[in-house]
């Protein structure tokens, strides 16, 4: 095809895309003759192939070749694309690759906006090795540039031992390996550490992170006392504790089952409940209270059913791959339609596998190989293959409960396909089992199948095709297969849990545009410290409370001021951060503070109240939201039990950055909207049970008064002391008694009955406002 030269050049520009940038800064209007020359002889290998590697790899080499052309191997290269040659050895001033990088014709200029230009050094180069003959040794091809980059990324490598730092001698700061990471750090920085946090903060936080609810009165002063006399041992005990409780599990669970996107219905148009669903929140509640080995909590939610098929526990984890979004289509719909929407449920599972597990993403292998990782269109669907033998279903458990789980469809393998283009009609490319290459190392999938088989003829004969087993100890497995990456993952998550983010903060994205760690010799001492205590998330926990890092004071008044000149975004971690509660904990603590929280575990969700005019949805089936549910103690469970619809969401937690679990959550948003604070002004729950809370407050501090004579003070310090765990100021004191005075000045005006108590419950209610009741410092 003959195109003008103007067409011809914007053409070019479109498919080379990705050489180099939009121009040179400021060289696009220099003359040849002004650019840098070179008389040395150019090395292809170590002058010209990083340039290529750095700014052309990512479109133009292994399986992407846009514009046809591949710049990775000779051949090719020297072939050219689909509309001419690129690199007319010799001849440099004719070469449409220096044409393209450099401003050339008709400005066609390469990359587009938002890649950074070649330099002129680079540009320099390429034109010298073009007329010194385009020399390219025959062994420099690269095959396949995302696979050798795989090959140095950090995240894929095998676990490396680290030694800790050696403790300096004026060192009077550290508590934990954790701490001589940090500190070495900031020493090179020349930032002193923050202040430790006080008690009451530290019990405050303590209970916050690990159990999500606020330590009463008692337990806030009996750990201020023991920590008087040894501070250390008082964390260490109180750690221990609460590591202990039920109430950690129902905490800690929450965030798995944002990962997993966890919710008791459907979702899409339809909506319908799950009414068998909450089997997978409790086995989680469960496995993290009980320390399950992180390795076997994996194993269990791909393959429980396989592993130990009767136990109720491991076929309810497989739950895990059922609590996407889904929708049934009847016999009455077009074949593609049923087609399209079986292969998004599939894409769903596998996608949270990989983000959620794996920390990579792989939809968009989907459609074509991954544009960053070495990660193919084939091993999706490879992949794919592993979950197209069966659904999920709606049966019984063993013990013959009613559940909700995966299972195959039988022992034998579905036929699977490369879909082109996820052309789910395109069955010409069949596919076996595989796993992802860039993270194996010498067995391959069927070894793994073939050991998966014969650990299950102990057990009977298999009803599935177990290639599911086969991947969760491919996905465990720290030597050959996923499991380095696996660990490094949910060590990160936690790290970031504890500390408001991630040493790496792309907690979903390891992969190689992902964020590189902040600390990485810290997280893979902590990853193999984590497989070597046996995969457990409690010891990972205690490893890191106890560090003096997480013990640090969070206020500005207890930290170096060079701090916020050297690292602003406290990336070297050294003061603490405040973390918002999520909305759950949030509405935890209310109920906990007015003391009406019931601590009923497990069951089926439980439905609160919702105002009629925030539960309008169309096209619901099945059974519809209660248009007037109760509020007592039934609705007044933690909230990790609450019946999530996917469309009728809790006003309340979507106001406060609940994720929709649409999909998979890695971390969630954290927003500051004025709908917040109209949710904490309105909101009939949050009223009702600030009203709760004042009630208790006289219950305890004017018991055998007359209700209009109570004594504001004790009222405002036992409110203070329960909700924040210190007492008021004398400023706090003096405005809370105005605020109380004239609240119920302005109800007497109006006739209200009890006022003064209704006044105490607007001072209740705007206690629950204060950042220091949504904030943990």
């Amino acid at each position: 095809m003959i195109f003008p030269f103007g067409f011809r050049s914007l053409f070019i520009a479109f498919c080379f895309f990705s050489l180099g940038s939009v121009g040179l800064a400021n060289d696009a209007e220099l003359p040849h003759s002004d650019l840098q020359h070179h008389s040395g002889q150019i090395d292809f290998v170590r002058d010209i192939q990083p340039i290529l590697r750095d700014n052309c790899y990512e479109c133009h080499a292994g399986t992407t070749e846009e514009g046809g052309l591949n710049l990775g191997i000779k051949a090719k290269a020297f072939k050219g694309g689909d509309s001419d040659e690129v690199i007319l050895a010799g001849n440099s001033e004719d070469s449409l690759l220096i044409d393209l990088v450099s401003g050339g014709k008709d400005n066609a200029l390469m990359p587009p906006e938002g890649s950074e230009p070649l330099t002129k050094e680079q540009v320099s180069l390429l034109r010298a090795w073009i007329d010194q003959g385009a020399i390219w040794p025959d062994d420099a091809d690269v095959i396949d540039p995302k696979m050798d980059r795989a090959k140095t990324h950090w995240a894929f490598q095998r676990l490396q031992n680290v030694v800790p730092p050696t403790r300096s001698s004026h060192d009077n700061w550290s508590k934990s390996p954790i701490d001589l990471f940090i500190k070495r750090r900031l020493d090179d920085a020349g930032i002193r550490p923050a202040k430790p946090a006080d008690a009451r903060t530290l019990v405050r936080r303590l209970y916050f992170d690990l159990v999500g609810l606020p330590p009463t009165q008692e337990q806030t002063s009996e750990f201020v006392d023991v920590h008087s006399v040894d501070s250390k041992t008082a964390v260490q005990n109180l750690i221990d504790e609460l590591l202990s409780s039920t109430r950690y599990g129902e905490r800690w669970g929450r965030h798995w089952l944002d990962v997993a996107r966890y919710a008791d219905s459907d979702g899409q148009e339809a909506d319908q409940n799950r009414p068998h669903a909450y089997h997978y929140r409790d086995f989680v509640v469960q496995a993290f209270n009980d320390d399950m080995p992180y390795e076997q909590f994996v194993r269990w939610q791909i393959a429980g059913d396989e592993i130990e098929p009767d136990n109720d526990a491991a076929v309810s984890a497989t739950g895990f791959l059922t609590a996407g979004t889904s929708f049934k289509l009847p016999d009455s719909f077009l074949e593609s339609e049923r087609l399209a929407n079986r292969y998004n449920e599939l894409d769903d599972v596998i996608s949270t596998l990989g983000s959620g597990m794996l920390g990579i993403t792989v939809a968009c292998a989907r459609c074509h190989d991954h544009k960053y990782d070495a990660f193919s269109a084939k091993e999706y669907y490879q992949l794919l293959g592993v979950f197209h033998s069966g659904d999920r279903v709606s049966d019984k458990l063993p013990s013959g409960k009613d559940g909700y789980f995966f299972r195959d469809f039988g022992k034998e393998r579905e036929t699977t396909w490369l879909f082109r283009r996820s052309d789910f009609y395109d069955r010409e490319i069949e596919v076996d089992i595989g796993f992802p290459a860039m993270l194996s190392s010498g067995a391959d999938a069927h070894d793994y199948w073939r050991n998966a088989k014969e650990a299950y003829n102990e057990i009977g004969e298999p009803k599935s095709t177990l290639q599911r087993r086969a991947l969760a100890d491919w996905i465990t497995d720290t030597d050959h297969g996923g499991g380095a990456l696996l660990a490094r993952v949910i060590v990160n998550r936690v790290w970031h849990h504890h500390f408001g983010k991630g040493l790496v903060q792309t907690t979903g994205d390891f992969g190689v545009n992902g964020d590189a760690p902040s600390h990485p010799e810290l997280l893979e001492y902590l990853t193999n410290a984590f497989v070597e205590s046996g995969w457990s998330l409690k010891t990972l926990h205690r490893e890191i409370l106890g560090s003096a890092v997480w013990q640090q004071a969070s206020t500005r008044d207890a930290t170096d001021e060079r701090g916020l000149e050297i690292d602003l975004g406290n990336e070297l971690l050294w003061k603490m951060n405040p973390l918002r509660l999520e909305a759950e904990v949030m509405r935890d603590a209310m109920l906990a503070v007015s003391d009406t929280l019931n601590l009923q575990a497990g069951g089926p969700g439980y439905k609160p109240y919702i105002a009629p005019e925030a539960n309008l949805a169309r096209n619901i089936q099945g059974e519809g939201y209660p248009k007037n549910a109760p509020d007592d103690a039934t609705t007044r469970r933690r909230s990790v039990y609450m019946f999530h619809k996917r469309l009728i969401p809790y006003p309340m937690f979507q106001a406060f950055d609940r994720p929709d679990l649409m999909t998979s959550c890695a971390r969630r948003q954290n927003t500051t909207v004025a709908p917040q604070a109209m949710v904490i002004l309105n909101d009939r729950f949050v009223r009702t049970v600030a009203r709760d809370f004042a009630n208790l407050l006289l219950q305890k501090k004017a018991s055998g008064s007359h209700p209009a004579k109570w004594q504001p003070q004790p009222v405002i310090e036992d409110a203070f002391e329960t909700v924040f765990a210190r007492s008021p100021t004398e400023s706090e004191m003096k405005t809370s008694i105005q605020f109380i005075d004239a609240q119920a000045n302005a109800r007497s005006d109006r006739a209200e009955r009890d006022s003064r108590i209704e006044a105490l419950t607007d001072f209740c209610q705007s206690l629950f406002g204060l950042n220091e009741f949504i904030y943990i410092d």
